[in-house]
């Protein structure tokens, strides 16, 4: 078997792998996350990418995350994205998966509250949030105050399955 060998005489094989010699870049490639006129073939993107992805953007809270974050004990992890650095945490409360998010380095940005894009029910994901932040609900703004530029392209979220009513009816 290339690449590793069996070791030891315990009857239990484990592997050591050879070592195995990576050229470095290219003399012109840049950067992975600079993606315009970039001759490096690779395209890196922030794991923040993959999260917003699977989410829509729901509401956006006054700055600043971090306090959010201590209120619900959250880890804040950081990634970037176009617009810059992004500080996100990723969480569930009750059935809801949500993340919030702040750009740290634009000033005067809210922190965008987004959902799951499996979940339906956004005004009730809403009120959790808020309830269990013991924050007024009026403090939670509209889609409109968010500064990702994904909330400008987002389409409407999709209407409540009709199945469970569907399989009521057949069940009588």
């Amino acid at each position: 078997m290339s690449g590793n060998t069996p070791t030891g005489d315990t009857g239990q094989q484990s592997l050591a792998w050879e070592p195995v010699t990576v050229p470095g870049p290219e003399p012109d490639w840049r950067p992975a996350p600079e993606y315009q006129l970039n001759p490096n073939p690779t395209q890196q993107y922030g794991i923040w990418d993959s999260i917003a992805l699977i989410h829509r953007p729901i509401g956006v809270l006054p700055p600043p995350l971090k306090a959010y974050a201590a209120r619900l004990v959250l880890e804040v992890e950081q990634s970037w994205e176009d617009r810059g650095r992004v500080d996100a945490a990723s969480f569930r409360l009750g059935g809801y998966f949500l993340v919030l998010s702040q750009f740290p380095d634009l000033p005067d940005t809210g922190v965008t509250i987004w959902l799951d894009r499996r979940h339906t029910d956004t005004e009730a994901a809403l009120a959790r949030l808020v309830r269990t932040m013991d924050i007024p609900a009026d403090h939670a703004r509209d889609t409109t105050w968010s500064p990702h530029p994904a909330t400008q392209h987002e389409p409407p979220p999709p209407p409540p399955s009709r199945r469970p009513r569907f399989l009521r009816i057949r069940r009588k």
